[in-house]
């Protein structure tokens, strides 16, 4: 019976000993808040995207490109930014005597984020040197699909809109710092684009 108390008490003993120790009085549970992760934007850099079409311009080095043409001689170009899952679209086109509708269009396309935007800026682009006319449009808001859209114009000849998209879910709070990352790669495109 001895052994059994002993046991009994060595047992109890640990048990007490366990809990007193696993116990921090003086920290308080509580749920974390909700975190993002931390995003590396590697330095600027530029490379020359001069191809059949009749303009080029400078892209990000960390960038890829594809692009299609369609029958009626448009060209669909999308630069990939895999590190940070977006896509620049650009779409370009012959004018026709159209310039005014496309320019209407656009300010349609950009209207339609007025449901969710908290802000749409815009700055215009006029560069009689260079013969480049244009907006760019910045739609500010958590659950905004576009935050960066533009069009260029020689205003004559040639139309070239573009936009950037994040190949996930918007949440433009968490990913602030890659668009203004991007946004700067847009503003070294445009000041450096040409017409051929």
């Amino acid at each position: 019976m001895k052994n059994h108390s002993r046991f009994f008490f060595l047992l109890m003993s640990s048990f007490i000993f366990l809990t007193i120790s696993c116990t921090n009085t003086n920290q308080v549970d509580s749920p974390k808040p909700k975190g993002y992760y931390r995003i590396e934007l590697p330095p600027h850099a530029y490379q020359q995207l001069d191809t059949v079409f009749p303009f080029h311009f400078p892209y990000s080095e960390y960038a890829t490109y594809q692009f299609k043409q369609q029958p009626n001689g448009d060209y669909w170009i999308y630069i990939n930014y895999k590190q940070f899952n977006a896509d620049l679209n650009i779409t370009y086109a012959a004018l026709n005597q159209d310039l005014r509708e496309r320019i209407i269009e656009e300010d349609k396309i950009v209207s339609f984020h007025y449901k969710v935007a908290d802000d749409v800026e815009f700055s215009i682009i006029s560069d009689s040197a260079s013969n480049i006319f244009g907006q760019i449009y910045d739609i500010k808001g958590m659950k905004v699909a576009t935050p960066i859209s533009f069009w260029l114009t020689d205003s004559s000849n040639h139309y070239l809109r573009g936009a950037l998209y994040f190949n996930n879910p918007p949440n433009n709070d968490s990913l602030q710092p890659v668009i203004e990352y991007i946004r700067e790669d847009i503003l070294e495109m445009i000041n450096g684009f040409e017409w051929k």
